[in-house]
C-alpha cells in the first residue's frame, strides 16, 4: 500500500471524533504498532497514527482535552511534516519516533524557501514543540530564532497591528455589499451582519444560538457588566467561541436590536443561525463559498469576514476616545486609552488587555502604508 492510500484509509485517526480503545495487544493497538514497527519503516503514517491516537486529544500545557479542530490541525499537519521530510530533504528515512533537530531544520528550510508567513512559521513549531512531549523529547524544539536566524525577519512575532484590516480601510462598504450576499443566501447574510454588529468571529455567528441569548444587567457575566455599566441588555455569545470562552456583548443600539428580532424570527428555537439541516461543516463552507463568490477574499478585495471584527473594535474604540486607533493613524494614546482598550478586550471576549494591540496598533509603532503585515486571527 503506497503512502497516498495509508493517508487516505486506516493508517491515521478519523476525523471529527476521538479514536476509539483498541484492545491491548491487538495489531491495531497503538502501543503494539509502536512496539513492533521497525525504525525507517516506510510504513510512518500507520505510526504516527499510533503516537496521534495516543496524544493528540491532549492539551499541550494544561491537563484537559482539546477540540476537534485542533486535533484535525495537528494530524494534517504532522502529516504533511514528516511526507516533506522524507521527501523533498535528505532525511528519506526519517521515523515520527526519531524526529530530531536535524529534520527540524530542513523542515524550516523548506518553509523559507517556500515563503510562509512568520506566523506560520512560529505556529508550526509550536505544534512540533507538543509533539516533542508526546515522543518523550521535551526540549526538543529550540526558539524560532535557533532555526531562522537571530536577524530573520521571522525570528520574532510582531503581534501589535501596523495595518488596518477594516473593510472600510479597502473602501469596501458593508452596507452596500450585504444586499447582494442576503438576495444570494439568506442565512450567510445573518451570519456575516452579526459579525458586522456585534464583532463576532465567523464562526460564533454560525453557531449562534438567539433564543435565550439575551441577558439583563443582572443575568450578565459580572465582569462584562461592570465593564459597561452605562448598558442594561446583553447578549450571551458562548457557541464557537475561542477556547470555549464565553462573554456577554452590550446591545447599546437600535441596528442590533433589528437585527437579533429578525435573527430569533427566522431561527427555531434551540437552533443555531444557519440553513436547517446542515452539518457545521457544511455551514462553514457555504459561507466561504458566498463570500468569496461576492469577492470577500484578500486576493480580490483585499478583505476577509475577521476584518468585521477589526472594523467593529476600531469603530468603538474611535466613539469612546474621540480619537483614531493608532493603527488608523493616531500617533499619541488619547484620554481614555486605558478604559477603552479594557473595554475593547471585554468586547472580543478575551481577559488580557495586551490583546487589543492586534486590533488597535500600539502608539509607539507608527502604522505602515505599505507591506501589510499578517492577520492576527485572535
Amino acid at each position: 500500500m503506497f503512502e497516498g492510500q495509508q493517508y487516505r484509509g486506516a493508517a491515521l485517526p478519523p476525523l471529527g471524533t476521538h479514536a476509539k480503545r483498541e484492545t491491548a495487544g491487538a495489531p491495531s493497538d497503538p502501543q503494539t504498532i509502536l512496539s513492533t514497527a521497525p525504525m525507517g519503516t516506510n510504513d510512518w503514517l500507520r505510526v504516527l497514527g499510533a503516537i496521534l491516537k495516543l496524544h493528540n486529544h491532549e492539551h499541550s500545557a494544561k491537563h484537559k482535552g482539546v477540540s476537534f479542530k485542533t486535533m484535525l490541525n495537528r494530524q494534517r499537519f504532522l502529516a504533511k511534516f514528516f511526507r516533506d521530510v522524507r521527501k523533498s530533504t535528505i532525511y528519506h528515512e526519517c521515523d515520527p519516533r526519531t524526529l530530531g533537530n536535524r529534520h527540524i531544520q530542513a523542515a524550516v528550510d523548506l518553509w523559507l524557501s517556500r515563503k510562509l508567513s512568520t506566523g506560520t512559521i512560529h505556529a508550526y513549531l509550536s505544534i512540533l514543540r507538543t509533539y516533542g512531549e508526546w515522543i518523550g523529547k521535551p526540549d526538543l524544539v529550540r526558539k524560532v530564532e535557533y532555526y531562522v536566524g537571530t536577524d530573520s525577519v521571522h525570528a520574532k512575532r510582531h503581534q501589535v497591528a501596523t495595518v488596518d484590516h477594516s473593510w472600510t480601510a479597502k473602501a469596501v462598504q458593508f452596507e452596500a455589499k450585504l444586499p447582494e450576499i442576503r438576495a444570494f443566501d439568506f442565512w450567510v447574510g445573518l451570519q456575516i451582519e452579526l459579525c458586522y454588529r456585534f464583532g463576532m468571529r465567523p464562526k460564533e455567528s454560525r453557531h449562534f444560538r438567539p433564543h435565550g441569548a439575551l441577558r439583563t444587567r443582572a443575568e450578565a457575566f459580572e465582569r462584562d457588566a461592570a465593564a459597561f455599566p452605562e448598558h442594561d441588555t446583553f447578549l450571551r455569545i458562548c457557541e464557537g467561541t475561542k477556547g470555549g470562552r464565553p462573554r456577554d456583548v452590550p446591545v447599546s443600539n437600535a441596528a442590533q436590536r433589528e437585527l437579533l428580532q429578525r435573527v430569533e424570527a427566522a431561527v427555531a428555537p434551540g437552533m443555531f443561525v444557519g440553513k436547517p439541516g446542515q452539518t457545521a461543516q457544511q455551514s462553514q463552507r457555504r459561507f466561504y463559498y458566498v463570500l468569496e463568490r461576492f469577492g470577500i477574499t484578500r486576493a480580490e478585495l483585499g478583505v476577509v469576514a475577521h476584518g468585521l471584527r477589526h472594523q467593529f473594535v476600531n469603530d468603538t474604540f474611535e466613539a469612546e476616545t474621540g480619537a483614531p486607533s493608532p493603527v488608523r493613524g493616531g500617533t499619541t494614546a488619547p484620554a481614555g486609552d486605558k478604559r477603552a482598550r479594557q473595554r475593547a478586550a471585554r468586547l472580543l471576549g478575551h481577559g488580557r488587555t495586551r490583546v487589543t494591540s492586534c486590533y488597535l496598533g500600539s502608539p509607539s509603532h507608527r502604522p505602515v502604508a505599505a507591506a501589510p503585515a499578517e492577520e492576527v486571527l485572535a
